[in-house]
């Protein structure tokens, strides 16, 4: 379950820059996803590596696009009116049209079936990263309670932490949890990388790497008891795993916890999520960094940073009732708050983080402006999913 991934190709970037915006705040917000690019070469690359729903773009990057091996197996539409258009022998869309036209028509070409909620459905988990450019804004306070609320309502849900220092042991050891068939995380991580050297896919099934904890009402891989895995993986690893994890049929949604550092695992949850939650925490500090961290990304790489905004909400972690502090950039506009809870600072037990009745009801509301309930869950759970896969009992 995830949205339309759209791949725009224009060389204007004045005309990317609005279309992002508009498919990140406008109706379709829910709907759709953009990635953008403005340079042939990195546009080519990208499709080289990943597999949209749909391409739309101006004939300069279709033309060798849909020549190279693998052009054309993707619905696309051309972006122009003119004869090099139409040349192209497909569908061809206005650029200068309302944007929720445009997009409309492109939901039409891609054949998305539209359901009672108006989401794309696919045969892919959504895969939702939980991120925040400065530390202490309490990201894994929050995949964990997102966990457990969306298990709890019966979606199936894996949780996948790829924090260096792992901050959420405790949620996924002792009686909450049970121990994988097989070896884990490294065990998993061997085989993707055994079978994409000869060619193939992974043919194991989830259940033999994983297990249900029921602290987090979720799937989880078992803690590891060094982080030598985790350091060694690079950005296609990262892919990779995800892939595995959201096409195994097995989870609704995967919630990704990993570090603030600019790492290759964290760009590469950054550029596979089909959506962001990105944390703020309303301190003079934090902004300040956060606001710097996003325009050295806008400059050094504005196609990647532009589609990371096109899918991330924002979101104000420990917020008081009002903010203190000015945001420091016009498209840093929060869309949801969680509460501060003022008791947690003394807490003797981590699982009470995982018990605060106002921040459940917050996330319940983040999950409802997510527009993620129990309709949109497979019948049963994920431990049942996993247990049917001939996984742990």
């Amino acid at each position: 379950m995830r949205n339309l991934q759209i791949m725009l190709a224009v060389e204007d970037e004045q005309y990317i820059e609005p279309f992002l915006l508009y498919a990140r705040t406008g109706e379709f917000a829910k709907q759709v996803s953009v990635r953008a690019f403005s340079k042939i070469e990195a546009f080519l690359t990208a499709m080289g590596e990943d597999r949209p729903d749909f391409v739309l773009g101006e004939p300069a990057f279709l033309t060798p696009w849909l020549e190279s091996e693998g052009g054309g197996r993707i619905p696309w539409a051309a972006l122009g009116g003119g004869e090099e258009s139409i040349a192209l022998g497909g569908p061809v869309l206005l650029p200068f049209q309302p944007l929720n036209l445009l997009l409309m028509a492109v939901m039409d070409l891609a054949g998305a079936a539209q359901t009672s909620n108006g989401s794309f459905v696919s045969g892919k988990a959504e895969v939702i990263a939980v991120h925040s450019a400065a530390p202490g804004a309490g990201k894994t306070t929050t995949a964990l309670n997102l966990s457990k609320q969306l298990g709890g309502r019966g979606l199936r849900v894996f949780y996948l932490n790829l924090e260096t220092v792992d901050s959420s042991i405790t949620f996924r050891s002792g009686s909450g949890g049970q121990q994988g068939a097989e070896g884990g995380l490294p065990e998993l991580l061997y085989d993707l990388r055994a079978a994409k050297e000869n060619g193939e896919a992974c043919q194991f099934p989830l259940s033999r790497y994983a297990s249900f904890q029921e602290k987090i009402k979720a799937a989880s891989f078992s803690p590891l008891d060094r982080p030598d895995e985790l350091l060694q993986m690079n950005e296609a690893d990262t892919v990779l795993l995800i892939d595995y994890i959201a096409s195994s049929g097995m989870c609704d949604v995967v919630i990704v916890d990993t570090d603030t550092e600019s790492h290759e695992r964290s760009r590469a949850v950054l550029s596979r999520a089909d959506r962001v939650l990105w944390l703020l925490a309303d301190d003079l500090l934090h902004m300040r960094k956060t606001a710097g961290w996003m325009s050295y990304r806008e400059v050094r790489q504005p196609n990647d940073f532009y589609t990371l905004l096109g899918k991330s909400l924002f979101v104000v972690n420990r917020y008081g009732g009002r903010l203190e502090n000015t945001l420091p950039r016009p498209d840093l506009r929060p869309a949801a708050f969680l509460s501060y809870i003022p008791s947690w600072k003394y807490l003797s037990r981590e699982d009470v983080l995982l018990g605060s009745p106002i921040f459940q009801r917050d996330i319940l509301a983040l999950c409802e402006q997510l527009g993620l309930d129990e309709s949109k869950g497979q019948k049963g759970s994920v431990r049942q999913s996993m247990q049917a896969a001939g996984g742990w009992q």
